[in-house]
C-alpha cells in the first residue's frame, strides 16, 4: 500500500503537468470511463497483492483494495480521458457583420439635351441653340481626353417606326458631325438611332412630343 500511493501521486502529478492541455481539449466521454474502470480494477488487484505480501489483517487487506480501486481507477480515467476521449470541436467563429451591398452608380449625367425645338421640324437641321448645347459638351470632352460618349437619337410617336428610326439616326449623326468638325474625335462618338422608343414624356401633347424628339450625349 505503501508503495501504490507513491506511484499513483506521482502519475497524477505527470499527468497533471504534462497532459493538463490535452485534457482541457478534449471532452469527457467513455475512454474516460473505460479507462477509469480498467484502472480500478488492476488498482484493486494491486492492493490486494500488495497487502498479501507485506503481511496484515482483512482490515488492512480492505484499505488497501480500496485505495488502489480509487488510485487506479483516477489514474486510468485521465489516461483514458487523454489518450483518446473525442477533441472537443473548436468554438463557433464570431458572426460576421454583414456588409451591405455597395449603392448601384448613379445614372451617367448627361452632357447635353437636344429638345425638339433645337432642330428644324421632321428635319435634322441642328439651330443655333442646340449648337450651344453641343458646344458645352465638347468644352467637356476636350477638357475630358479619355471620355467617350453615346450621341443618342429619339422622336416622337408620329409617323412610322421606320421612318421614325432614320430620322433619329440624322439628328444624331447631324450632332455628331458638328462635334467632329469641331475637332472631337471620330471613335470618341458612338452613334445611336432608338426612333420612337424610350419617351421621356407623353406623346398626347405637343410640349410631351417636343421633348421626346431628342438627342442626347451621354458619357460611356
Amino acid at each position: 500500500m505503501r508503495s501504490l500511493k507513491p506511484a499513483a501521486i506521482a502519475t497524477l502529478a505527470s499527468l497533471a503537468l504534462s497532459g493538463c492541455s490535452v485534457m482541457q481539449e478534449r471532452q469527457w466521454g467513455a475512454c474516460a470511463v473505460g479507462g477509469g474502470l480498467i484502472g480500478a480494477t488492476a488498482g484493486g488487484i494491486a492492493g490486494g497483492v500488495t497487502a498479501n505480501n507485506t503481511g496484515g489483517g482483512n482490515a488492512k487487506r480492505g484499505g488497501a483494495i480500496a485505495g488502489g480501486i480509487v488510485g487506479g481507477g483516477l489514474i486510468g480515467a485521465l489516461l483514458g480521458h487523454a489518450v483518446c476521449d473525442p477533441v472537443k470541436p473548436p468554438p463557433p467563429p464570431p458572426p460576421v457583420a454583414q456588409v451591405p451591398p455597395p449603392p448601384p452608380p448613379p445614372p451617367a449625367k448627361k452632357l447635353a439635351v437636344l429638345e425638339g425645338p433645337e432642330f428644324d421640324f421632321n428635319k435634322a437641321t441642328l439651330r443655333p441653340e442646340g449648337r450651344r448645347k453641343v458646344d458645352e459638351a465638347i468644352r467637356v470632352l476636350k477638357e475630358n481626353p479619355g471620355m467617350h460618349v453615346n450621341v443618342d437619337g429619339y422622336t416622337d410617336s408620329i409617323g412610322s417606326d421606320a421612318y421614325n428610326l432614320k430620322l433619329s439616326e440624322r439628328r444624331a449623326r447631324t450632332v455628331a458631325d458638328y462635334m467632329i468638325s469641331q475637332g472631337i474625335d471620330r471613335s470618341r462618338l458612338t452613334v445611336r438611332g432608338f426612333g420612337k422608343a424610350h419617351p421621356v414624356a407623353s406623346n398626347d401633347t405637343a410640349e410631351g412630343r417636343a421633348r421626346n424628339r431628342r438627342v442626347e450625349i451621354v458619357p460611356q
